[in-house]
């Protein structure tokens, strides 16, 4: 009897069916793109750090010669933060975009806000 109970519900449980399938295939399919996600979230968080400092230090060479490279340089790096923020929320969906914008959207923003007043400066200047 206990044979054949096990039996049954082997068969049941490795049975290929259509909705057993489509669940281990997305369950398999999610792992890598939750992965990627977090290396992408990541490298942007990097590329935030790197538009941080590259203000820095235009700020910090302010009426010197060297201001101008730098703050092209902080130009650079708030651009290729901004273009892979963009590019990655455009391809999520909308519940997924919510949950990137809580996660790092406000440190994006601030960046870019902070290089929008640096900009501004340079013209009061």
């Amino acid at each position: 009897m206990l044979r054949q109970f096990v039996a049954l519900h082997t068969r049941a449980l490795f049975a290929p069916t259509q909705h057993r399938g489509s669940v281990v295939r997305l369950l398999h399919a999610s792992r890598p793109v939750a992965a990627d996600l977090n290396k992408e979230i990541e490298a942007i968080t990097d590329l935030a750090t790197t538009a941080k400092d590259e203000m820095d230090f235009a700020e910090e060479s302010r009426n010197s010669v060297y201001y101008n490279d730098d703050k092209m340089a902080a130009h650079d790096a708030v651009e290729e933060m901004t273009t892979a923020y963009n590019s990655l929320l455009a391809r999520l969906s909308a519940a997924d975009k919510s949950a990137i914008e809580s996660r790092i959207g406000m440190r994006i923003k601030e960046i870019q806000s902070a290089y929008e007043i640096m900009t501004l400066n340079d013209l009061e200047d």
